[in-house]
């Protein structure tokens, strides 16, 4: 099976880390792009082990390279024709995204309000659809007070709202990363609230060409 780490443009160098099952990278070109891939056998399931090393070998990309668009663990491809076919399909929307995730890295937030989610054994539909429109209040309010002010800062965003809380991902150009820093810093002592920003990442959430 071929196992396919990201798309790269100008890639200096291979990184001298090992894939998965230890086997040799390689660079692949296919219809105008850049692939770095590695040929291991098939498992069943995903192990811990081959996360971390996929993780690894894609920190090592963005180090080497002008831009990365990451894939994700999971998907491979029987030989190289199915690789081949598969990417030229895909080859415009892999080239636009490459450029959209150029210069930049990923952040991400998930915030919980600490009364939690509110479950209410509602008497009747009014008093449920109370309960709704108090939940949803709730989320309004979080996306303006901690998920605009980031949003403000980054070329794109993700939002996950789901039960009161937040999650979402920012695509962060590196100019922008020590601001960006600062205003997380502001929105992770927001009262009332459990707010965790993480990053920065390689732009997993805004790869979807590569998926």
């Amino acid at each position: 099976m071929i196992h396919v780490y990201g798309v790269v443009d100008r890639l200096a160098d291979l990184p001298e880390v090992a894939g998965l099952d230890d086997a040799p990278l390689e660079l692949v070109h296919v219809a105008g792009l850049d692939l770095v891939v590695s040929k291991a056998e098939p498992t069943a399931e995903i192990s811990r082990e081959a996360l971390l090393r996929h993780a690894e070998v894609v920190e090592e990309l963005m180090q080497a390279s002008d831009a990365v668009l990451p894939a994700q663990l999971g998907r491979a491809f029987r030989d190289d024709a199915e690789l081949e076919e598969t990417v030229r399909e895909q080859a415009p929307k892999l080239t636009r995204a490459l450029q959209d995730v150029r210069g930049c890295v990923e952040f991400g937030l998930r915030a919980i309000p600490d009364e939690g989610p509110q479950d209410v054994e509602a008497a009747s539909g009014v008093e449920y659809m109370h309960a709704r429109l108090g939940e949803m209040h709730r989320e309004d309010s979080l996306v303006a007070d901690l998920h605009e002010p980031l949003a403000r800062l980054a070329r794109a965003t993700t939002l996950h709202r789901r039960g009161g809380e937040l999650n979402a991902a920012y695509l962060v150009a590196a100019e922008d990363v020590a601001e960006f820093r600062r205003a997380a810093a502001q929105v992770e002592a927001a009262p009332g609230v459990t707010v965790v920003c993480t990053g920065p990442w390689p732009p997993y959430s805004f790869a979807e060409g590569a998926r």
